[in-house]
């Protein structure tokens, strides 16, 4: 990619760069990366990297965003176990036996993000030979460009219909299903941010009936949903505005729902692994200690399939989103 003043890819590597070369000095460079949020650069890189390589099919797309996916997802065990850690010690109920197994795991994924630091030499310049290989890829940020891009987003948003559309829209499995389809429909958000203003928001002229449903006063106000401004002389996306405030919305909402199981899993295992109790029992034990109704799992699934069913059959916000 040119080196020229406006580069999404330079901007993210140049951020991630800064942190890796503070980390290098640290004791602990993996949890100082994590305290510091390298996740963010990383995610943003990794939807670049994610969204060109389904654009331009070029080796060094596919080859880096596994690079910048591999290292993110210890980032994100780290933080799984970490967050349920410090909300279970709170909850006086659960043994410091069962907190110990959040403890072990967050070490152990500390560590084993220490090692890929170190083996693939993240901390010794590695990104300057990711800005290197970039430099051969050539853009223009005119309408061709950006028409390769938007083919992709629109492609995505058909699996994600596609994907919904398999199981009628009835989710029986929360990780297969509703943390899976979570992860599809942020990207779209992620690239909203990641290609630094080549996403507009338009605003249509008539209000969406759905806004009072999904505009709550924390979608209007999150970050996220604030978009680096138009770069000059490229060529941009629009997303139109109410949509992608609902995508928001639904992102939140799911992602309550999967914390929420998520927290009923990895407590189970907690208890199963510190008590001599059976699979189910401890199942039973510890929506007992979060206080659940014994059919929170049903529930969790049965309202995860009803809000996707609302807002992307009834409402249609993935087929108004890119304009």
């Amino acid at each position: 990619m040119a080196l020229k003043e406006f580069n999404p890819f330079l901007f993210y590597s140049s951020q991630l760069q800064t942190l890796l070369v503070k980390a290098s000095k640290q004791k602990n460079p993996a949890l100082w990366l994590y305290t510091n949020d390298a996740r963010t650069p990383l995610f943003m890189l990794e939807a670049l990297t994610r969204l060109h390589e389904k654009s331009f099919k070029e080796k060094i797309f596919d080859k880096w965003n596994k690079r910048f996916k591999k290292l993110e997802d210890l980032f994100g065990e780290i933080d799984q176990y970490v967050v349920l850690e410090k909300e279970l010690k709170s909850n006086k109920k659960v043994s410091s036996e069962a907190i110990k197994y959040f403890t072990v795991n967050s070490n152990n994924f500390i560590n084993k993000c220490n090692q890929r630091l170190t083996e693939k030499e993240w901390l010794n310049n590695k990104l300057l030979n990711f800005d290197e290989k970039l430099g051969k890829f050539s853009v223009h940020y005119n309408k061709e460009y950006i028409d390769e891009l938007t083919f992709s987003i629109i492609d995505e948003i058909d699996a994600i219909l596609s994907f919904c559309m398999k199981c009628d829209y009835q989710f029986t499995k929360l990780e297969e299903q509703v943390h899976e389809l979570r992860r599809k429909l942020r990207w779209l958000s992620i690239y909203a941010q990641a290609l630094q203003g080549l996403i507009q928001l338009k605003k249509s002229t008539k209000k969406s009936k759905y806004q009072l449903n999904y505009f709550t006063k924390e979608v209007l106000s999150s970050p996220y949903n604030k978009l680096p401004s138009k770069p000059k002389n490229t060529a941009i996306i629009e997303f139109d505005n109410d949509s992608f405030f609902a995508l928001s919305w639904l992102i939140k909402a799911l992602g309550k729902l999967k914390d929420d199981g998520l927290k009923i899993e990895q407590l189970s295992n907690a208890i199963f692994i510190s008590e001599e109790i059976t699979e189910i029992q401890a199942r039973e034990k510890a929506i007992a200690l979060l206080e659940l109704k014994k059919t929170i799992e049903t529930d969790i699934l049965k309202e995860a399939s009803d809000i996707v069913k609302t807002t992307l059959s009834k409402d249609k916000i993935l087929d108004r989103l890119v304009i």
